[in-house]
């Protein structure tokens, strides 16, 4: 099922939400449980930014029912048929070969402008420096209520929520348009202030560290 690009304040952002029982990590150390695991990572590297739109634009029933790769694995197939460097008819066909014989070889492609291409995607990102800042260090902030459109990283557990400037960290692009840059600041947050005192239920108060783009903030 495509991507619904459009509904991108939706299921993804679980931080805070109830009904999802507890988070089991016994192994959480990890960085990956399965050898394909890693894959589904290459990629992502491979083909560059356009990640986290694509994975929150996913069906709810496609993102819940998947795990962590499994999203990051649909995404990579979703970006590569919408820059056609394949199409839906070959991943059926190699879906259909690899389910009836699991140690097929597996499809490869030669092609050097293809090849070309994905790899120049990767590009590591290194914070620009910063020449001006709304914010201070020790300012106290508070989150705005917003509800974007578009691809964010505003998380909906802060929106609202006042907290403190910890660090200037540096300008980054800005997500929804991956272009312009602007100031973003790690801010903590008291968990008490996030999702109420939970003393009675054996929890002791704990603190949070959120990355936040200026846009998000307002002098409290």
């Amino acid at each position: 099922m495509a991507p619904n690009v459009d509904r991108l304040d939706g299921v993804h952002d679980m931080g805070g939400m109830h009904g999802f029982g507890p988070v089991r990590t016994p192994d959480g150390g990890l960085t990956y449980h399965e050898p394909w695991e890693l894959r589904p990572l290459a990629i992502a590297c491979l083909i560059g930014s356009g990640w986290r739109p694509t994975i929150e634009g996913l069906a709810p029933a496609d993102y819940l029912g998947s795990s962590y790769y499994v999203r990051w694995l649909r995404a990579a197939e979703h970006k590569l048929v919408e820059q056609g460097y394949l199409t839906p008819d070959d991943l059926e066909r190699w879906m259909a070969t690899l389910g009836e014989t699991p140690d097929a070889d597996l499809p490869t492609s030669s092609d050097p402008e293809t090849v070309g291409a994905i790899r120049a995607g990767f590009e590591p990102f290194v914070p620009a420096a910063v020449t001006s800042s709304a914010f201070a260090v020790g300012e106290t902030v508070r989150v705005r209520r917003m509800r974007p459109e578009g691809h964010h990283r505003c998380p909906r557990y802060v929106r609202g929520v006042v907290g403190e400037v910890e660090r200037i960290c540096g300008a980054a692009p800005l997500p929804e348009t991956a272009d312009d840059l602007e100031c973003v600041y790690t801010v903590r947050f008291a968990s008490v202030d996030l999702f109420g005192d939970r003393s009675g239920d054996g929890e002791p108060p704990y603190v949070l560290l959120i990355d936040l783009w200026e846009r998000y903030l307002e002098a409290a």
